[in-house]
């Protein structure tokens, strides 16, 4: 791999540019401006719209803050200051470059031009394009039921669902699955989502991909590829996929997004197995030219939940990945971006799930139904509406299991009245399901819990036996079967 990024530094006399991964975009459902990023979409006033729609890689910083000292008549040096400040955070995020691209950025989406305001949409959709997956990762976030391949939604019924996912005001689309690039059409439906005007993510092992493919995935219009990794350590990789080589794939497909002019994120589950790699796995997210990293401790439920002794960590262990990714936060600002996602076992105050039950994404499923949340099949007497029966926009409003736990009309104490009920909205809802047996409870990821001080516990004494085997995530071939479509 070529030498790592530096901090890219905005002074009077740089001349930005946004790189071909973000854009300017008017979101006409909320009728405001945004940055579209990898997902992300940063609300900007009209002040820094100003100032964003003269960044073309030509003009120096200089000249744009003279410009707008003029138009607005403001004191240049104050001017002056504002623009280095937005354009500086815009940059520690690796959205600019110095000077034009040298890619082509996607092409604006005509139809995204009628869509009407559109109050209280969900701001991202995640399409689980196919369960199907050459990994065998442990602690795989599906469902246990996985769906089977001849009851996946065709390219087009997905392109209907970008479509109203669009018109409603989501801006960002996230190709999951399963593993979306075993998906023959893969190309067809990117197609789709991009005449829909979504910004595109896909998430993916990248086992699968060879570099012809990519390249013709940037061209239809990908903006974004989030690379999963097991370790970096490549035997241990392996074992932990059970898949062999998976990692030396994964360098390659890190090294090709870069080349083809996508952002990169890379996606790093950390559990037990592959925790004392973490500095190691940083560093290769800094040299593979990542944007961001997301480190995300095991959320226990589905098919994780039955690995659990073998994938959980000590408190003092998970104390330590806190301490590390602070540490590099504050020496690679600039260079690389972190999510970090907690272990729940040792919190204190749980986190909002997905932002809110029915608040801000809609998932849908690979046969079509329409979930609050990807693990939202783990709790019983949900129905699921399925989006080729039921308008998209209905089944946001009205569906019953996007208002099951909206709001907090649901809650029991202490929720009902905690000061912080609307903003972490009483936790992870499978997450009680499953540690307590009632979606309906608190968190016990919350102090406030009753079950708390158990769950704490379970964590601890798991984390302290010796680690058993893993059992493998297989979807059977039966399932796994393609039918030609009628």
């Amino acid at each position: 791999m070529s030498p790592s990024p530096a901090r890219y530094v905005i002074e009077s006399s740089s001349r930005p540019a946004f790189e071909r991964y973000a854009r300017l975009h008017h979101d006409r459902a909320r009728s405001r401006s945004v940055v579209l990023a990898p997902e992300r979409a940063y609300e900007i006033d009209a002040i820094s719209l100003a100032v964003l729609n003269e960044i073309d890689g030509a003009k120096t910083v200089g000249e744009i803050a003279g410009a707008l000292s003029s138009h607005y008549g403001a004191p240049l040096e104050i001017v002056s200051r504002d623009v280095v400040n937005l354009l500086q955070g815009l940059s520690d995020k690796r959205l600019l470059r110095d000077g034009p691209s040298p890619f082509s950025a996607p092409p604006p989406s005509l139809r995204a031009q009628s869509y009407e305001p559109f109050a209280g949409g969900p701001t991202g959709l995640l399409a689980e394009l196919t369960h199907r997956c050459p990994l065998q990762c442990p602690y795989c976030s599906n469902p246990i039921d996985l769906e089977r391949a001849n009851a996946e939604l065709t390219a087009k019924e997905w392109g209907a669902v970008f479509q109203r996912a669009a018109a409603i005001g989501a801006l960002q689309l996230h190709l999951s699955g399963g593993e979306p690039t075993v998906r023959k059409d893969l190309e067809e439906i990117l197609a789709f989502a991009v005449d829909a005007g979504l910004y595109t993510n896909l998430i993916t092992s990248g086992v699968t991909l060879t570099r012809a493919r990519l390249e013709g995935l940037a061209e239809l219009g990908l903006d974004h590829v989030q690379l999963s990794i097991q370790d970096v350590e490549p035997e241990n990789a392996d074992r932990i996929s059970h898949y062999a080589g998976g990692f030396e794939k994964k360098r390659q497909v890190a090294e090709w997004t870069g080349e083809l002019g996508m952002a990169l994120t890379i996606n790093a589950p950390m559990h037990r197995q592959n925790i004392a790699h973490l500095p190691q796995i940083i560093e290769f997210a800094v040299e593979a030219k990542a944007q961001r990293i997301e480190i995300a401790h095991i959320q226990y439920y589905a098919w994780a939940l039955k690995n659990r002794a073998a994938l959980i960590p000590t408190r003092e262990t998970f104390l330590g990945t806190v301490e590390i990714v602070e540490e590099a936060k504050k020496r690679l600002k600039g260079v690389l971006n972190f999510d970090f996602v907690i272990h729940d076992h040792y919190a204190s105050r749980p986190k909002a799930c997905t932002g809110g039950w029915g608040r801000s994404i809609v998932v849908v499923t690979p046969s079509g139904k329409a979930l609050p949340c990807h693990a939202a099949q783990t709790l019983p007497d949900l129905v699921f509406d399925d989006v080729r029966a039921r308008d998209l926009a209905d089944v946001w409003r009205n569906g019953s299991a996007f208002n099951a736990f909206r709001g907090t009309d649901w809650m029991q104490e202490p929720c009902r009245s905690c000061e912080r009920r609307e903003i972490d909205f009483g936790g992870c809802r499978c997450q009680a399901m499953a540690a307590i047996g009632d979606a309906n409870a608190t968190d016990p990821a919350c102090h406030l819990s009753l079950a708390h001080e158990a769950f704490a516990r379970l964590g601890e004494t798991e984390a302290q036996t010796p680690a058993p085997a893993f059992i493998y995530r297989r979807m059977s071939a039966e399932a796994s079967k393609e039918t030609e479509p009628a």
